[in-house]
């Protein structure tokens, strides 16, 4: 793992270069909705907490989750020989918009990684919070207007736990966390560390808000951005935009290697052979994701079978018009990603916004699955110079009426020779996906493991 000490990046490590004995107590807001979602960035962030709790180390996460979701991850710690100790309090009363009341459910529970995980209802949440609405009241929040009943409710929930839990160190990418442990009691106890996954997230740039429910007060958020101890960004392409737009110093680190082991053994993915299969896949198409491109294609490669995975980009509207394609076939979101793997001979990732790194590349890669990837954003450090990444006009900011980015007009010629070469040449495919199989493993195996943890308990020592 290369981490840089110069600007834009700040310095990584320990005192002296020693790891200490020094146990800590990490506590983690998702905003990603699940347990068990498809964003790879909540994969990012919960496979920290338990490469942390494998150094020996104290892991909490507050989450949304379904009911059934809290049961089965309790049912797999007890097999594993962990008390989930599972805790149930009900009935706290929210009020929406409306004046309607909902009643929120707060379970916790211990996983099988030792972490305690604070689950908040994920469904009476999305009832009481819609996310326009939701947007509005951490606005108000932040420039400390009125906060309604909801939004108070939310804040003490975090609260609280925070309180209870004690940490040493409390990681986030919202900025209602953000403020919250700015203001809190124990603020002088723990550190906090604001986790970079889009650069929507930051409070300026051309990207600024680009999605719904980032950054709705940017004058406020980037001053509380610069009054934390850490802000980490995935790639060295979001490093960059921070340092260019907001000169924002920010550290880079790749996400945590157990992020990309199999969950199961722990140990590298299987490796598949996939040269039989005939399907080109993609996950989560949407505009920004590269839809147009995969359409285009589709339309260019009537002899090739496509197959999609939606997942939190993906609108009802981008669905509809790619099952309109005779040779598309849609899949619904899946958090069995084996499912993919075992389907595809090909792996598409046309993205034409600054992606932050692209966690399906890495994981498609490492399973000798090649990948036909742009070169926007992190994706093309996520291609650790594997074939193949190929050359796209990026969004520029501009939207349409609906919130979605206006993309740019793109060269199909190059993606339509790439999927060519690989769909129908035995042997490009075989050169591909073998130097693909082997080149992930060496690049996964030269990661440090504990990056993360030197540069949290440099925190503490500074």
């Amino acid at each position: 793992m290369t981490i840089s000490t110069d600007a834009p990046y700040g310095p990584c490590g320990v005192s002296n270069g020693v790891l200490t004995t020094t146990k800590m107590r990490v506590f983690l807001v998702q905003t990603a909705q699940g347990l068990t979602p498809s964003s790879g960035g909540y994969k990012a962030n919960v496979n920290l907490l338990r490469q942390l709790r494998l150094f020996g180390h104290d892991a909490a996460q507050i989450c949304y989750g379904f009911e059934d979701e809290v049961e089965k991850y309790a049912e797999l710690a007890r097999a594993k020989g962990v008390e989930p100790n599972v805790t149930h309090h009900s009935g706290l009363p929210v009020i929406d918009s409306k004046g309607n009341q909902h009643e929120l459910d707060v379970k916790t529970f211990m996983d099988e990684h030792g972490i305690h995980n604070i689950v908040i209802s994920r469904v009476p949440f999305n009832e009481a919070y819609p996310t326009r609405e939701f947007w509005r009241d951490t606005q108000d929040y932040l420039e400390d207007r009125s906060i309604t009943q909801r939004m108070r409710t939310l804040i003490d929930i975090f609260s609280k736990h925070i309180t209870a839990y004690r940490p040493t160190h409390v990681v986030f990418n919202d900025p209602v966390t953000m403020k919250v442990t700015a203001d809190h009691a124990l603020r002088p106890t723990f550190k906090r560390i604001n986790v970079i996954h889009t650069a929507e997230q930051l409070p300026f740039g051309p990207y600024c808000n680009g999605i719904l429910g980032h950054c709705s007060s940017p004058k406020v958020e980037d001053q509380l951005l610069r009054e934390l101890e850490g802000i980490w960004v995935v790639s060295k392409a979001i490093g960059d935009y921070a340092w260019q737009h907001g000169r924002l110093k920010t550290t880079f680190l790749v996400h945590s290697p157990l992020t990309y082991l199999d969950a199961r053994t722990g140990g590298m993915p299987v490796q598949r052979y996939n040269i039989d299969k005939f399907e080109v896949g993609m996950v989560n198409p949407c505009p920004h994701k590269g839809l147009s491109i995969l359409v285009e294609l589709a339309k260019r490669l009537p002899q090739i079978q496509f197959v999609t995975w939606s997942s939190w980009g993906s609108r009802s509207k981008h669905l509809d018009q790619l099952k309109e394609l005779p040779n598309m076939k849609v899949m619904p979101t899946t958090s069995n990603t084996d499912e993919i793997w075992d389907r595809i001979k090909v792996l598409l990732a046309p993205s034409v916004w600054l992606e932050a790194w692209g966690v399906v590349v890495t994981e498609a890669q490492l399973r000798g699955i090649p990948v036909i990837a742009s070169n926007a954003g992190g994706l093309k450090e996520a291609k650790i110079d594997l074939p193949y990444c190929l050359p796209v006009n990026v969004v520029t900011g501009a939207k349409h009426e609906n919130g979605d980015y206006i993309v740019p007009e793109q060269n199909i010629d190059l993606w339509e020779e790439a999927v060519l070469r690989l769909m129908t040449c035995q042997q490009n495919y075989d050169r591909v996906a073998r130097a693909t199989a082997q080149g992930s493993v060496k690049w996964l195996n030269s990661l440090d493991p504990r990056a993360h943890e030197k540069w949290f308990l440099g925190m503490m020592t500074a």
